[in-house]
């Protein structure tokens, strides 16, 4: 009677089966992935094979190496990691990073290899930060010129980056850069020239001129889910730039945009506690109309203010940088944006870095990482206990 049973249910089942097609027999076939403790990444290799890869212990099976530093440009096209889809409600998600650079003993460990290398444990943690944005930025600490090429003079410091680079950037959500700094002219007014051209041609917005500099360049508009929002970038670290031109920008910014959002390059290296001077220029630009200040440069993180109800982030610190001499430089922090109407929520993301590669900070370091926070902050006794909490509420200030 049991045989005649299983007889009968193995029938039933394959007229299921047939019934279904491929797709049923598909699903039987996959049906280990969805029990998976790993997240599954789809890795497009070619038009017509698409990789299925689990990243345990933040590798992936399906890295290729390209033969020789000559074929990497088309090599790196050809594996590209598609990240999650923006909210579909009206709400405006932007992530932020502090300093990024990908040439000298960056470029050395990413030789021959993709950038998938220094990037899969961040997009393979819980939760992926790098998903979901409807605008991904950083400040690009160096030059994107024609394959990646240094010009003369040598400088001390001398960054440059292979286009190719920067196009693997968007398969993990980045499509905004500030290109506002003191090393965006390391290779001259041609290095200068080539990033912007190259930019463009790779479709990314971005925004910024070389240090001092307030310009037509230094503004970017970017429509988001139909919201106008402005991008200036300024830089002060050689010079200040002028004070009076930059008002004006973003007053012109304000005409044209519904949120101005400033990423300035600024304070002094290596010191988290944030300057008088950085503070009296940043709570100026917020007088002025700015909304949001985004700020970079010192290598370490700085603290945070609320000022007129509007938030100056005064440095996120290193994203990817090749500064091991000090634990200090292998911290950074991101900051994510969610703005709907007048509610902004800002999430803190520290960061902890072993050699380049960057991953969320989480228990004891990640507690000991925000108490530090707060104390180089200004901020009231309950700001502080979000802050510790990694999340902020703001109502109204920020945008029209």
């Amino acid at each position: 009677m049991k045989r005649k049973s299983a007889y009968l249910w193995l029938s039933v089942l394959g007229l299921i089966l047939l019934a279904a097609g491929g797709s049923g027999l598909l699903f039987f076939k996959n049906w280990r992935f969805f029990q998976s403790d790993y997240p599954v990444v789809l890795n497009k290799v070619a038009p017509d094979k698409v990789l299925i890869s689990s990243n345990q212990e933040g590798t992936s099976s399906s890295q290729e190496r390209p033969s020789s530093n000559q074929d990497y440009a088309s090599s790196s096209r050809r594996l590209i990691k598609p990240s999650a889809s923006p909210r579909l409600d009206q709400t405006i998600s932007l992530l932020f990073f502090g300093d990024l650079m990908l040439d000298r003993h960056v470029g050395d460990k990413l030789k021959n290899l993709h950038l998938n290398y220094l990037l899969q444990a961040l997009a393979s943690s819980t939760p992926n930060i790098l998903a979901g944005h409807d605008l991904v930025g950083a400040n690009l600490e160096g030059a994107v010129t024609n394959q990646g090429a240094h010009y003369n003079p040598v400088q001390a410091y001398d960054f440059a980056f292979l286009p190719a680079r920067i196009q693997e950037l968007q398969s993990y959500g980045f499509n905004f850069f500030s290109i506002a700094n003191n090393h965006i002219t390391d290779q001259g007014a041609r290095g200068l020239e080539e990033t912007r051209k190259n930019l463009t041609e790779l479709g990314l917005n971005y925004s910024g001129s070389a240090d001092a500099a307030v310009d037509q360049n230094s503004l970017r508009v970017v429509d988001i889910k139909g919201k106008k929002i402005a991008f200036i970038s300024l830089s002060m670290v050689y010079h200040d730039f002028n004070l009076k031109e930059a008002v004006e920008l973003i007053r012109a910014a304000q005409v044209q945009a519904d949120l101005v959002i400033i990423n300035i390059h600024w304070g002094t290296e290596y010191q988290h506690q944030f300057s008088q001077h950085q503070q009296t220029i940043g709570r100026a630009l917020i007088e002025a109309g700015a909304d949001i200040i985004i700020g970079h440069h010192p290598h370490v993180v700085q603290g945070m203010e609320i000022y007129q109800n509007k938030p100056i982030f005064y440095s996120l610190g290193n994203f990817i940088f090749d500064q091991y001499f000090s634990p200090d430089t292998q911290q950074g922090l991101a900051i994510g944006l969610d703005i709907l109407g007048n509610q902004t929520t800002v999430f803190l993301f520290p960061l902890q870095s072993r050699a380049s590669i960057p991953q969320l900070m989480s228990g004891e370091d990640k507690i000991n990482f925000l108490n530090k926070y707060v104390a180089w902050s200004q901020l009231s006794d309950e700001a502080g206990k979000d802050i510790r909490q990694s999340k902020i509420e703001i109502t109204g200030g920020v945008g029209k």
